[in-house]
């Protein structure tokens, strides 16, 4: 078994497995245990090795014991493809947990029967005959699969049948048969949709299926424990199906029989080392550690520097801050830096690199595994809004206002994605904390916990800041964000300052400089005044500098890009047409109140940055705008038309940054009427 190896399926037969590989909790122990019974459905969401767990049972059940195992011609019987059913299957299959135990009994029954040469004489109704006599269905997904195409009448009889004459051969029988299933969720993905129930192309799609045909399995698993001590079923789960059955009157039984996947930190490094392990020395960047410290070894370092911070960050804590807390993201990771050369390892900005191009991978993979979730939510709208991966508690109670996100962030804290800042009573300390995937329930509706500030998790870094290109600006200079590590407090914040997404429009005076110089300024003033006093009513504040300076902020885009023409077309009539440019942008602004009156004034924000940044820029008389805000305005209905404007040598963006500050690229758009 080679090195990184991210999916199970890649181990086909037991020699292409190493028990080095898997990681050994006290629960995992217990399942392995084959003196042990009572553990027999392995859960967990995806990523946690479910597949790897179950194999290794069923490696170690054909090599110690002298059980029959099924299938007999691969290690777990797994269906292919996807299933979608007919209305009236989906009525019949959609109500309960109770129609898809009868299923999977009456193809666990047929399958053991058949393999043990035990079907001889059986007195069923014909359409479970023929099932039962076709040579060419060997094990329990082939029943499975074919049991699905029943009607519902169909499945009435095969279920009486099985009760009345396969289930009282299963209890005679004496020879020990182990089934091993898995990839039943993968068969039945289609029907989570984000509808509660619509047609596909090929039949009638709905989610209930896809927890119902999980749930079927266990309970029949159960059942068969109690029937039979010579027959066991073991099974790969999904968490979130998994959960429903924790508020039956059988949960807690249920509970009892299954393995939980979990792994603390201590474990994750220690699968992350073991697979060191398996590369060679000379793939090393210092083969001479390998044995005192793997991953000096294998990274050439120890430490790893956060460049805003200056943190001395461990190495492993940093590629363990960009995974969900997965083997299987530790696996995306450890296979993007093994693929460098130890020399390009040894350089610590290539690290990151590709720490940061595996953490994208990873992200854009988890967002859609969790997509039937939070589909019906615009959570790339939110996306594209939020300022910054730290967001105060007044930040987050804005942008729900701005984009009825408050199931988007409900359902983000849920998956994972968003932590929040809590005191840790056993530390004494405030700490950083996000839900690993699979420990908040799936839902889309909920209560964010109450904290003072709010985190987006790592992995989306890349993510944001492709269609935010403002997220990845606003950094924190005092805390490395990632779950488990000390909260060091918020940076300075100017509390009399209230922080906003709105809209920007800075705007100055092409040549004012040589009106002044020949006395004809003053028209230009009254008139520029006089403009913003008219068209910004509504603003939230409006302000003019220097007598060419305008500086807009208003909630709605069309109607600031509305007032950006009439600016213009009045300051145009004033004698000698003078021309303005005008820049639009859409972000975070902070605003404060003027003590003297009330009144709203710019108190600074990446916004207000951008937009005065980018200003400069525009051709005289045009007014252009921030990919930021032609999102912004798409998202209201307008007459408003966007032209893409190329930059300096046919670049498609421009680096709008001033003097020797850090570049600043963004896209612009020309907007016309």
């Amino acid at each position: 078994m080679r090195a990184w190896t991210v999916d199970a399926d890649d181990i086909r037969v037991a020699e292409d497995f190493d028990e080095a590989l898997l990681h050994r909790t006290p629960e995992i122990d217990s399942f392995l245990n084959l003196e042990r019974d009572d553990k027999f459905i392995v859960i967990g969401t995806k990523g946690f090795g479910k597949t790897l767990l179950l194999k290794a049972k069923r490696i170690l059940y054909q090599r110690k014991t002298k059980a029959l195992c099924l299938p007999t011609n691969t290690l777990l019987d797994k269906p292919i493809g996807d299933k979608v059913l007919g209305k009236e299957a989906l009525a019949f299959l959609a109500a309960s947990s109770l129609p898809w135990s009868k299923l999977w009994l009456t193809a666990i029954a047929a399958a053991t029967l058949k393999q043990l040469e035990q079907t001889d004489g059986l007195k069923v109704n014909p359409r479970l005959a023929r099932l039962i006599s076709d040579t060419a269905l060997r094990g329990v997904i082939d029943h499975f699969v074919r049991l699905l195409d029943f009607t519902p009448s169909d499945l009435h009889r095969a279920a009486n049948d099985t009760d009345g004459h396969l289930v009282p051969r299963l209890r005679a029988i004496s020879t020990p048969v182990a089934i091993f299933i898995d990839g039943v969720d993968e068969y039945f993905n289609k029907h989570i949709e984000t509808v509660p129930s619509r047609a596909s192309v090929a039949g009638e799609l709905a989610p209930e299926i896809w927890h119902f045909a999980q749930l079927g399995l266990v309970e029949v698993a159960y059942q068969l424990r109690r029937i039979n001590h010579h027959l066991k079923v073991f099974a790969a789960i999904r968490k979130e199906a998994y959960a429903r059955l924790q508020t039956t009157v059988m949960g807690q039984q249920y509970r009892g029989s299954a393995v939980d996947i979990a792994y603390p930190i201590e474990s994750l490094r220690e699968i992350f080392v073991n697979n060191i392990r398996l590369e060679k020395a000379d793939r090393m960047v210092r083969p001479e550690r390998l044995k005192a410290d793997p991953i000096e070894a294998f990274l050439g370092r120890t430490t790893i520097t956060h460049v805003y911070t200056g943190v001395e960050e461990d190495a492993f804590d940093y590629v363990c801050r960009h995974t969900l807390l997965r083997p299987r993201d530790l696996m995306t990771i450890g296979e993007r830096l093994a693929a460098l050369r130890p020399d390009e390892r040894r350089n610590e900005d290539r690290v990151k690199e590709a720490v940061n191009q595996a953490a994208t991978e990873i992200a854009h993979e988890y967002l859609m595994e969790i997509a039937p979730y939070v589909g019906g939510l615009d959570l790339p709208g939110l996306l594209r809004r939020l300022p910054g991966h730290i967001l105060a508690r007044d930040e987050v109670q804005d942008l729900f206002s701005a984009v009825d996100p408050q199931h988007v962030f409900c359902a983000l804290y849920s998956v994972g994605l968003l932590g929040h800042v809590q005191h840790d009573w056993i530390r004494g300390e405030a700490m950083q904390r996000f839900l690993r995937p699979g420990e908040g329930a799936l839902q889309t509706e909920g209560v964010l916990p109450q904290a003072t500030h709010y985190l987006v998790h790592p992995v989306l870094s890349d993510v944001i800041g492709r269609v935010n290109p403002a997220y990845p600006r606003r950094i924190d200079r005092v805390n490395v964000v990632g779950h488990g590590r000390p909260w060091l407090g918020a940076p300075p914040i100017d509390f009399a300052a209230t922080s906003r997404v709105l809209c920007v429009l800075a705007a100055d005076v092409l040549g004012f400089g040589e009106l002044m110089r020949a006395g004809t300024d003053a028209p230009v003033r009254r008139a520029l005044e006089e403009a913003v006093r008219t068209w910004a009513k509504d603003a939230v504040c409006a302000e003019t500098g220097a007598g060419d300076a305008v500086l807009i902020i208003h909630p709605d885009p069309v109607a600031l890009a509305a007032t950006a023409r009439h600016i213009v077309d009045d300051v145009y009539r004033v004698p000698g047409q003078p021309r303005l440019r005008v820049a639009l942008h859409h972000g975070a602004v902070l605003t404060r109140r003027r003590e003297s009156d009330g009144a709203a004034v710019v108190a600074g924000g990446e916004a207000v940055l951008s937009a005065v940044r980018a200003e400069p820029h525009v051709e005289p008389g045009q007014i252009w705008a921030t990919e930021e805000f032609v999102a912004e305005l798409a998202r209201q209905p307008s007459l408003w038309r966007t032209t893409p404007v190329a930059g300096p040598g046919g670049e498609n963006r421009f680096n709008i940054k001033k003097g020797t500050e850090a570049d600043l690229w963004v896209r612009l758009y020309r907007l016309e009427f």
